[in-house]
């Protein structure tokens, strides 16, 4: 490479550009995205010090987090007016947020070019709800409770959950639900080996607050309902 020629690379002038493609726009919880990340050449050859490729959620109105990571190569000489294709697999966690309300979730492909100003490329995916979490999304609106809001709620790194977050939704009677005994739920779910356990914390019309747990196998969507109509309607609540 002539010294110009570093020059206009250490500038980033006619420098490398990356863009990632996605087979498909929306993912669940521990899916795996499989997407293609392309390089693209400038007019000058250029050392590449890492390619990193990000998955990455909002967990506050100014908060984000990253959920997942990988390298997908280091010490690469990209030629100019080159095209490098490299596959990407990524999986996701499963307590990858869903995707409502002010809650969304990106992928970052990013450069390390020495000197230069490192080229990424950002895409929004959406993250829809497994089926056992859609069940109980259902089983919950079938009860006539109203979905009225989403947040995360960060946790503790040494909480016994064994996550770094909750996704909790916020629920209220609406006009045609039977629940008496409860005013105002939340409802956040850890992922089992093979279903949820279900997090409940309601408060009752005199002001009594309340948590329960329920676990939720992946094949018990049609006994769903009737359990957590059982479970809410309980005087016996346990503190």
């Amino acid at each position: 490479m002539t010294w110009m020629g570093r020059l206009l690379s250490s500038a980033g002038i006619g420098a490398a550009r990356v863009d990632t493609l996605l087979g498909k726009d929306h993912y669940q919880p521990g899916e795996t995205i499989d997407a293609k990340v392309m390089l693209y050449a400038g007019r000058v050859d250029q050392r590449i010090d890492g390619i990193h490729f990000s998955v990455h959620s909002q967990i506050g109105r100014k908060e984000q987090a990253e959920i997942a990571h990988c390298t997908l190569a280091e010490g690469i000489l990209l030629k100019a007016h080159s095209v490098l294709e490299l596959p990407v697999k990524l999986a996701l966690p499963e307590f990858t947020p869903i995707t409502a309300g002010p809650i969304e979730s990106w992928l970052n492909t990013g450069l390390d070019i020495p000197k230069a100003i490192d080229p990424t490329d950002t895409d929004k995916i959406h993250i829809i709800p497994t089926a056992t979490q859609q069940a109980v999304l259902d089983a919950l609106e079938s009860l006539g409770l109203v979905h009225c809001g989403v947040e995360i709620e960060p946790l503790p790194a040494q909480s016994r959950l064994g996550m770094p977050f909750l996704q909790r939704w916020q629920y209220r009677p609406g006009p045609d639900c039977s629940l008496t005994a409860v005013a105002s739920l939340s409802v956040a779910w850890r992922p089992q080996l093979a279903g949820l356990e279900l997090l409940l914390d309601h408060q009752s019309p005199s002001g009594q607050d309340s948590n329960q747990t329920l676990m939720v196998r992946d094949d018990q969507g049609s006994k769903l309902k009737a359990q957590l109509r059982n479970l809410l309607s309980s005087q016996e609540l346990d503190d």
